[in-house]
């Protein structure tokens, strides 16, 4: 994920972060309740839902931190 917007006002970025995380979170939950709901699927399938699920949590993770950043910045709320 390119981040174009580093000049942003740190409220403004944070706010961008949070909508991000949300919107992969439920990309995640939406690839692994289509693994439940499919039930017996080729392997080779499988394993590549499970991997892009993965994937978005790695950049969940990543965003996390972004946020964890940018609210050590705002400081006490």
């Amino acid at each position: 994920m390119a981040d174009d917007s580093t000049n942003d006002d740190p409220r403004t970025e944070l706010a961008r972060v949070e909508g991000q995380i949300e919107d992969l979170q439920q990309a995640v939950r939406d690839l692994r309740a289509g693994l439940n709901d499919a039930g017996p699927t080729d392997s080779e399938d499988r394993s590549l839902v499970l991997s892009q699920a993965e994937e978005q949590e790695a950049i969940i993770a990543e965003l996390e931190q972004r946020r964890h950043h940018l609210r050590e910045q705002l400081g006490p709320s």
